[in-house]
């Protein structure tokens, strides 16, 4: 049933991408059939604790118990729980919310019939209703449906009329979400209405809308945060004065309102509206939940107890330390040779901390944004032997020069050929993409791949839309557009401008004006002569400006100074590549030490300590950035990949007993996550958060489901590694390889306990979020679906011991490798594949790459070969 539960999940989120989320509801998740294998899988619980007598093992009874008391708080939201959407105006008052549910409505002078109603692009929509009106029979038929995309409304047709006239055809206009545009059928001198769409419900209630306030990221359009000043009428008297905004709900008579949305003149506002009876066992549920698993890590004669007793302990411990390094290139001539000696201590320097402010908003050193920018357009952060500073400090004084350097990376072979470039050309100059006319050379090219859809691009068609964005982030850096670094005194947004901005700005102040022309004239005594003595104190004179005028939206001066050296230290980067290589040569050793019966407890040792100094270097870099955003680091992809690879060296850290298998695992496994965070589709910039990720429930779910795919991961690796030893295998090491296997295959199980116990409890604690957020615990999101999915998998990998014939070291070895697959799909399938919230393929999905191929044949290979050598006795 567990297998069913998953595999319909799944199912699901592709209906939903493919045709609408109401087919995916009506055929799976709102389904009489979905609900009955619940209904079926709670009873089985119910049933196997009593005849396991479960209760005496007090880890595995809370947990399995919890499920049950979720299940009827689940239950109890769904069927006797309320939901809608309120509407109001500054100025006026509402006390009618849109259901978030469809219904027929058939209307007549005196009375409102009302039929829930839902429709799908998919199956049988077929339905007849008959209703009785005066002694005589009204029916409605179905006759077609055509759904139309999200922001339209949807057309229903059906045969209407009294049983003893002729049926007249009806489109009714309508849907979720939409009030129903009724329709008038006459009959018999009878004036019947029908309409299909959301209805309005009355509250119990009024709510005034005082004030909607809108609060921006300085100098940027990004909201900050929004919310509602309300008064709350009850018999036309106010009750309550609240002021609603996100994950600030306000609870009245039973109900729940949450900020949601809001008018695009921002005189109005649009609150989600909530009634759930299910909440207080839901909430015992998720408590239960996380007490049994903790209880489970301690309860005697727990399968996790019995596998930590097969395991030889070790003490772990934790230092913090720092990796330090240099890059060095090839300088391109003489004259940059010079620029780059007298430039080096302002610009890496003074300049390096000025603060600009991004098209976001976010105030930031110059080091970061020249990072960034250099990044983008050159593919690495230096050129010629100069830093991202000195590149930037370079393109703003001298743009005519700079555009007849070679920055701009190239790296796609038919583009070179489209330029007639030689295939050894890496880089281009600006003003070589312009033809003598001005006219841009890959016009026509750039245009036909833009145009296209993404799902319809070729490999061709993705390579020049991303060398056609750093030619335009370089035409951006070299007109000075990016670097915003001088503030309007008294500006209600906070708008900073850049130079040319601001010298044609008569909102800016003139001795900021002055400021700049001194530092922009002194500059050629530093760059000729190597004196910044004139240009460091104008440029010390602005800081203090900017202090002066936005004090109040600047960040310290220590959080710039961290942020700088987060920038030249490269943590994350350099990790990766310690990572790989400090795992390349651990996997030799130990096959070494397995292949030949050595015991290598020296380099054992050795090896432990420099990967928990590696494992340091990570935590301060994560710690380092948290400090410089503000916020927990993990609210993007690239933080996200970057804990995960994190979460991994932890799983090394806590699990080395004495297996260089199981290090070698860990860090291999962080270096292949950090290698993708670093791959160019990944964007490693620090940016504000949107109004509802502003919350704590937020940075502890996301913090522990996180985490939970290191752990899951290593289980993969680790399984990996013990089918290739079963492959290994022959007589004279049999004996010896299968211990090498029961141990690593421990280490994997208890792997896999944590890390689903961390997913499970994550996935919960991200309903509690929602349900604060935004009034409801679930929406089957595709990435909430396959979340689940993904705890369903592992929930049957770990059970999988209770069938006889797969209690064996092979198929769970097999299973914990396959099962992984459920965790990519959770990170990166829903992103690309998929649409809903989490998704950035918004229909157009790319193709399935040619590597997720090669994976399934070793995969499939792996375990084929590895049949052979299965007899291991089970733990």
């Amino acid at each position: 049933m567990l297998s069913v539960l998953a595999t319909g999940a799944g199912v699901a989120t592709f209906l939903e991408s493919i045709y609408d989320t109401q087919t995916a509801k009506i055929l799976v998740y709102d389904a009489r059939w979905y609900e009955i294998v619940m209904l079926l899988l709670t009873i089985s619980l119910g049933a196997i604790i009593i005849k396991t007598k479960m209760w005496r093992h007090l880890g595995a009874f809370v947990v399995h118990f919890a499920f049950i008391v979720i299940a009827l708080g689940a239950f109890l939201t769904r069927y006797c729980g309320e939901e809608g959407v309120l509407h109001v105006r500054e100025g006026e008052h509402s006390n009618e919310m849109v259901s978030v549910k469809p219904y027929l409505q058939i209307i007549t002078e005196d009375k409102t019939f009302e039929f829930f109603l839902n429709l799908s692009q998919l199956g049988d929509n077929s339905f007849s209703i008959s209703q009785a009106i005066d002694d005589k029979i009204f029916n409605v038929n179905f006759s077609s449906y055509q759904a139309f995309p999200k922001g339209k409304r949807s057309v229903l047709n059906v045969k209407a009329g009294f049983d003893d006239k002729e049926q007249k055809e009806v489109s009714l206009r309508g849907g979720v979400g939409w009030l129903g545009e009724p329709q008038v059928i006459e009959q018999d001198g009878k004036q019947i209405m029908l309409a299909w769409g959301s209805k309005l419900v009355t509250l119990p209630f009024s709510v005034k809308l005082n004030d909607f306030e809108l609060e921006r990221y300085p100098g940027s359009q990004s909201a900050s945060s929004y919310s509602s000043s309300v008064e709350v009428l009850q018999d036309d008297k106010k009750v309550m004065d609240y002021k609603i905004f996100m994950n600030n709900p306000l609870n009245f008579s039973g109900y729940k309102l949450f900020q949601s949305s809001y008018d695009k003149d921002e005189q109005g506002t649009v609150l989600e509206v909530n009634k759930d009876p299910g909440k207080i066992p839901t909430y015992v549920g998720y408590f239960l939940l996380c007490f049994g698993f903790v209880a489970n890590f301690f309860t005697k004669n727990s399968r996790f107890m019995k596998l930590a007793k097969f395991i030889k302990n070790n003490a772990t411990l934790f230092i913090f330390a720092l990796v330090f390094a240099t890059n060095s290139n090839l300088y391109a001539n003489d004259d940059l040779k010079q620029f780059g000696k007298f430039t080096r201590s302002h610009a890496n320097g003074v300049f390096a901390g000025l603060l600009v402010q991004d098209f976001m908003g976010r105030i930031k050193p110059m080091s970061t944004e020249a990072n960034e920018i250099v990044s983008k357009f050159a593919g690495q952060n230096s050129l010629f032997g100069l830093s991202a500073e000195q590149i930037i400090l370079g393109m703003s004084i001298n743009p005519t020069l700079w555009q007849d350097l070679k920055i701009i990376k190239i790296k796609n072979s038919d583009i070179k050929k489209v330029l007639n470039l030689n295939e050894s050309e890496n880089f281009v100059s600006f003003s070589f993409m312009f033809d003598e006319k001005g006219e841009y050379k890959l016009m026509s090219q750039s245009d036909e791949a833009n145009a296209k859809p993404a799902s319809q691009r070729s490999k061709f068609d993705n390579e020049m839309v991303k060398f056609d964005e750093r030619i335009n982030v370089a035409y951006l850096a070299l007109k000075g557009v990016f670097f915003k670094f001088i503030p309007i005194p008294n500006d209600q947004s906070d708008r900073w401008l850049s130079p040319n901005d601001a010298f044609a700005n008569p909102g800016v102040a003139k001795e900021a004006k002055m400021l700049l022309n001194d530092y922009i004239s002194s500059l050629g005594e530093g760059i000729y002569k190597n004196d910044w003595t004139k240009a460091n104190f104008a440029l010390s004179q602005l800081k203090n400006y900017q202090r002066e005028v936005s004090a109040h939206i600047l960040p310290s001066e220590f959080q710039i100074k961290a942020e700088v050296a987060y920038n030249k230290l490269e943590i994350f980067k350099k990790l990766v590549y310690f990572y790989m290589v400090f795992g390349g040569i651990l996997l030799i050793l130990a096959l070494s030490e397995i292949l030949t019966g050595g015991n290598y407890k020296g380099i054992k040792k050795i090896s432990f300590w420099l990967f928990v100094f590696g494992f340091a270097a990570h935590t301060f870099g994560l710690a380092l950035r948290w400090y410089i955003a503000g916020h927990a680091p993990w609210s993007d992809s690239y933080e996200s990949m970057i804990y995960i690879g994190w979460s991994a060296a932890l799983a090394g850290v806590v699990f080395f007993r004495s297996s260089l298998l199981t290090l070698c695992a860990a860090s291999l496994l962080a270096s292949v996550v950090m290698l993708v965070a670093h791959m160019s589709f990944v964007n490693p910039q620090i940016t504000n958060l949107v109004p509802v990720l502003k919350s704590y429930w937020l940075s502890i779910h996301v913090s522990i489901i996180t985490a939970s795919y290191g752990f899951l991961g290593l289980g993969c690796l680790l399984g990996i590694l013990a089918l290739v030893l079963m492959i290994l295998k022959n007589g004279k090491n049999k004996e010896r390889l299968n211990d090498q296997i029961r141990y690593i295959t421990a280490i994997n199980e208890i792997s896999l306990i944590v890390g689903l116990s961390m997913l499970t409890v994550g996935n919960f604690f991200g309903g509690i979020w929602a349900n604060e957020s935004w009034g409801r615990y679930w929406g089957w999101d595709s990435k909430e679906t396959w979340s689940f999915v993904s705890i369903v998998v592992y929930a049957i990998v770990l059970h999988l011991r209770f069938i006889p014939k797969f209690n064996n070291i092979y198929t769970f070895c097999v299973s914990s490798m396959i099962s992984y697959a459920s965790i990519v799909m959770t990170y990166f399938g829903v992103n690309f594949y998929l649409t809903g919230m989490h998704s950035y393929a918004s229909g157009d999905a790319m193709g399935v790459p040619k590597f997720i191929y090669f994976i399934l044949t070793f995969v499939i290979l792996l375990a084929v070969f590895a049949y052979r050598g299965r007899e291991v006795k089970a733990i």
